[in-house]
């Protein structure tokens, strides 16, 4: 069962590249979500965004300082669903199942490759009281 969250779904994300950071927000939002932090590696995404209220974390995999598996661990423990996006030729070999991670989206992102990670992410959040 899927968690009701009320108004936009607050997303963090973590992207160490400045336009395709830009980029990502940018559907993000036009997706109606909101981005509370867009940080540029790892150790900034852990750094700066959990005093924020999360509901969905996007992380890339290739980062400086704290990779995107390693961000994931971390951020999953707190019950953060996460998105693994990539365009790594390494990607494809990454079994979900296997990591700290509900899906992944293999680059270039689309606004649709977004819409469905973020439905399966939410799906697995449980509902209060499960």
């Amino acid at each position: 069962m899927t968690q009701h969250i009320d108004g936009p779904i607050r997303i963090v994300l973590a992207e160490d590249d400045s336009d395709l950071r830009k980029a990502f927000v940018g559907i993000l939002e036009h997706l109606g979500h909101r981005v509370v932090c867009a940080a540029a590696n790892g150790a900034e995404l852990l750094a700066m965004c959990f005093a924020e209220q999360v509901d969905v974390a996007v992380v890339d995999l290739d980062m400086p300082l704290i990779d995107g598996l390693e961000a994931a661990e971390q951020i999953s423990a707190k019950g953060i669903p996460v998105i693994l996006v990539s365009g790594h030729p390494d990607v494809r070999q990454v079994v979900v199942e296997n990591e700290p991670v509900v899906t992944r989206i293999i680059k270039p992102a689309t606004l649709e490759s977004f819409q469905r990670a973020i439905a399966e992410a939410l799906s697995t959040r449980p509902r209060p009281g499960e």
